[in-house]
């Protein structure tokens, strides 16, 4: 006992020294352990009425913790003059935060947050280069919002401190703020578990309440999102011939494809030609199906009524390389067989499209989009005949699912729909009669 007075007295007399009067220390057993708790008095000038602040240490009171304890009490006293605090709770919050290692002298916290970070992208390296690279960014944000004063404190305040400095270009309800949430929740999740991060950094199951209402909070609510305008038939009719009068057979031939055929402006880079038949490779991954490896799909032409067989000749034509595609479509191409990501092809018939003059003035009138070629083999589908394909089918054709076909494409009701809805009906009743 005596020796446990000694080191605590000498400690005593070591704060006072280095830090002046007010300061007063004390073990309490907290659960069965002597936590180490630190009193301060403001030295205000009001004698025994000014004001005071305790909080408890993560240290044991214990001889072998004086040199964590002195180290403690300084960064307390200057963060209480640096920002003019009122509370030793708010001094220790952010004295922590900033020294990740309170666990355990074995984890690897003491390393840093960076350090965490790095490793948290380290352990997703099988994801592809893009989900990567995005996930470097969502890491790099992080540590501005942890360095950026007053530090976080907790899991609750990391995100709310993130999505303020980060969430301004992000719209609201939408899935940028929704995917960067997801991944700094699993980032601090990897970082107690895994690193030994304070628990308080640890954010609860999904299914609580608590992160339902922070997540709806932070994400905000969405705007119903607009259906992609499809580019009908006699639209369609007019680019083709525009293009074909302007000697841009390179670009007729891209729009062609990808019109026709109902390709996704990417897989014009995983085009094969079999016995004069166009088949379609995979440019959709997810964490799922990544690596795998799928054959080709065999794809149908939608011809106009005014170019029939049009879609076969355009294959002919392709196979052969008479026409190539633009020089600016075949370099991207080979820039995403290098990286690994389709989204570059899309983004170079975009700009193709919006320097042609008669597509600037159609996407002008019509609100059009690149992805309206796509969307044009769905609307020729399922409007432009008389003998529709079914939903089903058209879905098949375009090689996604039933519900996603219903979703980005059942939409589509404009008034002359309707009035053909109508005459199919009155000629139906007439039958019945």
């Amino acid at each position: 006992m005596a020796s446990q007075q000694n080191w605590a007295t000498l400690l005593r007399k070591t704060i006072k020294s280095e830090n002046g009067k007010g300061w007063q220390l004390r073990g309490r057993e907290i659960g069965g352990v002597e936590k180490t708790q630190v009193t301060y008095q403001f030295q205000d000038g009001l004698g025994k009425k000014n004001p005071r602040s305790s909080v408890f240490l993560p240290y044991d009171w214990s001889s072998r913790n004086q040199s964590k304890i002195i180290t403690a009490v300084a960064e307390l006293k200057r963060l209480l003059i640096e920002r003019n605090l009122t509370s030793l709770r708010e001094a220790e919050d952010l004295r922590i935060g900033s020294d990740v290692d309170s666990k355990t002298d074995s984890s690897e916290a003491h390393k840093g947050w960076k350090f965490i970070a790095d490793e948290f992208v380290k352990s997703r390296g099988n994801r592809r280069e893009s989900t990567l690279r995005d996930l470097r960014t969502r890491m790099r944000r992080a540590m501005e919002t942890m360095e950026r004063s007053p530090k976080p404190r907790n899991w609750t305040d990391l995100l709310t401190k993130y999505a303020k400095d980060h969430f301004a270009k992000c719209p609201e309800g939408g899935e940028g703020r929704k995917r960067q949430l997801v991944d700094l929740i699993a980032f601090l999740r990897f970082a107690v578990e895994e690193k030994g991060a304070p628990d308080r950094f640890l954010p609860p199951s999904s299914d609580s309440r608590k992160m339902k209402d922070l997540k709806r909070l932070l994400v905000g609510q969405s705007q119903p999102k607009a259906l992609t305008v499809p580019l009908k038939g006699d639209q369609l009719e007019g680019l083709l011939e525009s293009l074909k009068k302007s000697n841009k057979h390179s670009l007729y031939l891209a729009v062609g494809l990808v019109a026709l055929y109902g390709l996704r402006p990417s897989e014009l880079s995983v085009l094969e030609v079999r016995d004069s038949k166009l088949f379609v490779g995979h440019v959709k991954n997810n964490e799922n199906t990544i690596g795998e490896s799928k054959p080709p799909l065999p794809v149908i032409p939608i011809d106009l009524a005014s170019l029939p067989g049009e879609g076969a000749r355009l294959v002919a034509l392709y196979e052969s390389e008479k026409v190539q595609l633009p020089l600016a479509l075949r370099n991207a191409i080979q820039k995403a067989k290098e990286i690994g990501e389709y989204k570059v092809v899309g983004d170079a018939l975009r700009q193709l499209l919006q320097r042609d003059p008669y597509w600037k003035l159609l996407a002008k009138q019509n609100g059009l989009k690149v992805y309206s070629l796509r969307h044009s083999y769905a609307w020729r589908a399922h409007i432009e005949s008389k003998n529709p394909y079914t939903l089903r089918a058209t879905a098949a054709l375009m090689r996604h699912d039933l519900r996603t076909h219903c979703k980005h494409y059942g939409g589509w009701v404009d008034e002359q729909e309707l009035e053909a809805a109508a005459e199919r009906f009155k000629a139906g009743q007439e039958v019945a009669a």
